[in-house]
């Protein structure tokens, strides 16, 4: 007994056949015109796959349009910037409250960065690392929420300019003491 290779199942005695007529495969007739054609890849008379239309709205979303929040101009639904570029975190509209205060946490948080960049380098050099690696820490340590998820990697820069900063003033004080 033959399987059809399109539904893998046995080809029984009393079940209506089709054959291919290029390779010679066997199917159940009901498989066969379901497919519409041969179902091995690269026959003659395999199955010919049907493209959707192109859609004639491209870029377009619910509601089509919204009011950018920043210049008010009508901008396409889908944009996350726009002409004045202004960007969005999201397609959503958003109203200008929302938009600034979005902006404004953006900016709390780049400005929180090259914080604790400085902070960092400052606690790799030696003269400056007992000052500036505390500092970074506490810095780090009060903007934690702020830094958490995708940020995570400039809290740990502030956790690591706290050590070494402890690091360094434990060296200078074991030079201090004379050990």
């Amino acid at each position: 007994m033959a399987r059809c290779t399109i539904c893998y199942t046995l080809i029984r005695a009393n079940d209506e056949v089709h054959s291919c007529p290029s390779c010679q495969q066997s199917y159940h007739a009901a498989c066969w015109s379901e497919l519409g054609g041969c179902g091995t890849y690269g026959c003659q008379a395999a199955a010919v796959a049907e493209k959707p239309p192109v859609p004639v709205l491209v870029g377009t979303g619910w509601g089509d349009t919204k009011t950018c929040p920043a210049c008010h101009a009508e901008i396409a639904a889908s944009l996350l910037v726009c002409v004045c570029r202004a960007q969005f975190p999201y397609a959503d509209p958003m109203l200008p409250d929302e938009y600034a205060a979005w902006r404004a946490s953006e900016e709390a948080i780049a400005a929180s960065k090259k914080i604790l960049v400085v902070l960092f380098l400052l606690s790799i050099v030696g003269v400056t690392a007992p000052l500036a690696g505390p500092a970074a820490g506490f810095y780090a340590y009060r903007n934690r929420k702020r830094l958490a998820g995708a940020h995570g990697t400039f809290l740990a820069l502030g956790v690591g300019g706290a050590a070494l900063g402890s690091l360094y003033l434990v060296v200078i004080l074991l030079l201090a003491i004379g050990l």
